[in-house]
């Protein structure tokens, strides 16, 4: 490898790489010749996937991406769906923290994300699918659900880098309230638990938290101010998505047919009700 990368520098009269320390790093030229690299591998997957999802007898592969949340509660209904229609089609999914996630995608190990929208690229599509907003869940012990009550609590902070961070402290900023952190995490399941046991409060989607609290295992404090948050399909651009891509990204747009906690997010298109 390190013969190749001479023969490319002695091509191009200049330096890809210096070496720091004990670490490599790229030069500006090394970056900008890694950038071509990277279209040039998006493209052949591009091609490669396109022509494998045209049809005929072989198998297509999609992979998919997403939280450790979204991999329970969501994609298995999502996938189900999706099977329905594309018996033909292997799904592989990974869960992952959004930077990698993202990053996944955009290097071609991943052809699309479910995640909290936006993410800005003009290397990568979104597809919002719903709107959901955010609020506080306390433990079932607290006799009342107030914002004074709140305060008494320590925090279960959820952590994901992307959006969901800033959202937490603006709806936290929103209601008056400064956290006082005594866990974070990135899997809800595990803060919702904790918060059911009676250690603390979090703040977490109402489509996360509704079914839970219907049944008594935790209480809910709705904001007085919604922030809406989409949340969608994020991919690679390209003028070729495959047949399998455009059919699970579809799929994702008919959630009201088959995801059960439907009734607690409102559809991402049209204006937000409040701001």
């Amino acid at each position: 490898m390190f013969g190749q990368i001479r023969q490319l520098e002695e091509e191009l009269g200049e330096k890809l790489y210096e070496r720091l320390g004990k670490r490599l790093q790229l030069t500006a030229t090394g970056e900008m010749l890694a950038e071509y690299a990277r279209t040039i591998v998006q493209q052949h997957d591009d091609a490669v996937r396109a022509l494998k999802g045209q049809g005929g007898g072989k198998r297509a592969l999609l992979r998919a991406g997403c939280g450790p949340h979204t991999s329970i509660r969501i994609l298995p209904y999502l996938l189900r769906a999706f099977r329905e229609a594309n018996q033909n089609t292997e799904v592989r999914q990974t869960t992952g923290d959004d930077l990698g996630l993202i990053r996944d995608l955009r290097a071609g190990i991943l052809d699309a994300v479910l995640m909290t929208l936006p993410q800005e690229s003009p290397e990568l599509e979104q597809l919002p699918l719903w709107r959901y907003y955010l609020v506080f869940a306390l433990p079932p012990s607290r006799r009342r659900a107030t914002l004074a009550e709140l305060r008494e609590l320590p925090f279960l902070v959820l952590h994901r880098p992307v959006v969901i961070d800033a959202a937490v402290r603006r709806h936290c900023d929103d209601a008056g309230i400064t956290p006082a952190v005594l866990f974070e995490s990135d899997q809800p399941d595990a803060i919702k638990e904790l918060v059911k046991l009676g250690v603390g409060a979090t703040v977490l989607p109402l489509w996360s938290v509704a079914q839970e609290a219907s049944r008594g295992e935790l209480r809910i404090i709705h904001p007085r101010r919604k922030r809406y948050y989409r949340f969608g399909w994020l991919y690679r651009r390209t003028a070729y998505p495959s047949k399998s891509l455009s059919a699970l990204l579809a799929t994702g747009t008919r959630w009201a047919e088959w995801w059960p906690l439907a009734e607690y997010v409102t559809p991402a298109a049209g204006e937000d009700p409040e701001a």
